[in-house]
């Protein structure tokens, strides 16, 4: 018989707890989001107010409920404390139904490397539970940060796409050979 796989609704690294995202989150999410000290150039403020924050978790929480995967709330384990979001969702990229890993942490957090401790965790999960083939990451060209967790994740370039509206670059990576 088949072995079902799953991926899981909680994971916990050294540091992190990732918890399934659920609305109950999003206040916390908003606040992280809104942080007015984020640069345009990384996370452009037009698309970081508090109802698309909202709106996106409500297709996070949707996103889980119909695949059975999404991303996680981070928390600090050590506190308790809500510092971003990290996992998986599906995307279209280049015409094709891809998933995404993602994260966004608290500018606060920024440096820890919470985002790589976390988003390697929903990487071999992705690989190992879901059997994925590839995964993609995607970014603004001048978050330098977000594209230093790629490739310590083991993405490489891949070009670039259009998200939202702007340029992004693109991100690949496929699944380790059996």
């Amino acid at each position: 018989m088949a072995q079902v796989r799953r991926f899981p609704a909680q994971v916990q690294t050294a540091r992190l707890v990732g918890d399934r995202i659920t609305r109950a989150d999003s206040e916390a999410l908003v606040a992280i989001v809104a942080d007015p000290e984020i640069p345009e150039a990384m996370y452009p403020a037009a698309l970081r107010g508090p109802g698309r924050t909202r709106a996106g978790i409500d297709r996070m929480v949707r996103h889980w409920d119909e695949r059975g995967f999404g991303p996680w709330v981070a928390r600090e384990r050590a506190t308790g404390a809500v510092v971003g979001r990290v996992g998986l969702l599906s995307a279209v990229v280049e015409g094709r139904e891809a998933v995404e890993v993602g994260w966004f942490v608290s500018r606060a957090r920024w440096g820890l490397g919470y985002a790589t401790e976390l988003a390697a965790v929903a990487v071999q999960h992705a690989f190992a539970s879901l059997r994925l083939p590839e995964l993609v990451s995607f970014t603004l060209p001048a978050n330098a940060p977000s594209q230093a967790v790629m490739r310590k994740l083991g993405f490489t370039p891949a070009g670039e796409i259009e998200h939202a509206g702007l340029p992004h670059v693109l991100f690949r990576l496929a699944a380790p050979a059996d």
